[in-house]
């Protein structure tokens, strides 16, 4: 029987897009064909829909990013209500919903969107990992997942592949994440507020020297902003660290290794840090004096 079987794969999650296309492909028992979405022309959809096979009586057609061949895309939609036995999956992970076709396939066709995770999903991403851990066979401390999205973010590929480099050095602990998973500059701007927070001007010091090299300082402002910012929240808020996150739209790591900060700050302490904050801030666009003796001078500042 006749069926309308357009499906379309969109997002920005592009790990989740490729899975997904992955057990299409799986599920369906044939030849599968791939097309170049650039090469087609408005003439080849009738050969998609309505060509046939003398070896089988469904077809699956992948096209990938065929919304850029622009006259193609347009004649798309007037196929979008036809019936065949063709299934034409289009990989579309950044398309224009604003034309004709995207609004004609929101009515028939099986629109599946994949959103990439933000800093919120980071609870998800390391239970995730996990179970990519657990179905891969690789043994992985609940630590030492923590510590790999905390170090590479939610992005799927980015953690499985380090899961994967990890798993030939044998058990994947802590320590074997913290010898062979550099530190992000979010880390080292942490230890940075960390050693300003506790008056150590040395470290402070000592800090910012080893960070000239290979950082930039209107980069390394505008994080120790953004820690200052999540704690804020936490000096100022009467709410759970959870309900301080989700409001801020922070990540959870963040406010955790903020906290043993908050609980030793008082508001006037963290009046002072913020204005010297905002002079520095001030001073990097509008000073010829050195930007990473302002920081240091703000981080110093009591």
């Amino acid at each position: 029987m006749l069926a309308r079987v357009i499906i379309v794969l969109t997002g920005d999650n592009i790990y989740e897009i490729d899975q997904e296309l992955g057990r299409i492909v799986a599920g369906f028992n044939g030849e599968v064909e791939r097309l170049d979405g650039d090469s087609l022309e408005v003439r080849d959809l009738t050969d998609i829909f309505s060509g046939v096979s003398l070896f089988a009586t469904e077809r699956l057609v992948v096209v990938k990013r065929l919304s850029e061949n622009a006259s193609v895309w347009e004649a798309l939609a007037s196929w979008a209500e036809q019936s065949s036995d063709t299934i034409l999956v289009l990989v579309e992970p950044k398309v224009d919903k604003r034309t004709k076709t995207y609004k004609a396939f929101a009515k028939y066709v099986d629109v599946r969107t994949f959103a990439a995770w933000g800093e919120r999903d980071t609870v998800k991403a390391e239970k995730w990992l996990s179970d990519e851990a657990v179905r891969r066979d690789i043994a992985l401390a609940p630590a030492a997942a923590r510590e790999i999205v905390r170090r590479r973010g939610v992005e799927q590929y980015q953690l499985v592949n380090t899961l994967e480099q990890l798993a030939v050095l044998g058990d994947i602990t802590p320590e074997i994440v913290d010898t062979h998973i550099e530190k992000t500059p979010h880390d080292n701007v942490f230890e940075l507020l960390s050693a300003a927070l506790t008056g150590d001007t040395i470290r402070v010091r000592r800090m910012i020297q080893a960070l000239r090299p290979e950082n930039d300082p209107y980069m390394t402002l505008g994080l120790l902003a953004s820690q200052i910012f999540a704690l804020s929240g936490l000096v100022l808020s009467d709410k759970s660290q959870a309900d301080v996150a989700s409001d801020l739209g922070v990540s959870p790591y963040t406010l955790r290794g903020l906290t043993r900060s908050a609980e030793s700050l008082d508001r006037t302490q963290l009046r002072v840090l913020v204005g010297a904050l905002a002079d520095a801030d001030s001073g990097l666009k509008s000073s010829s004096v050195d930007p990473w003796v302002q920081i240091e001078i703000a981080l110093t500042k009591r």
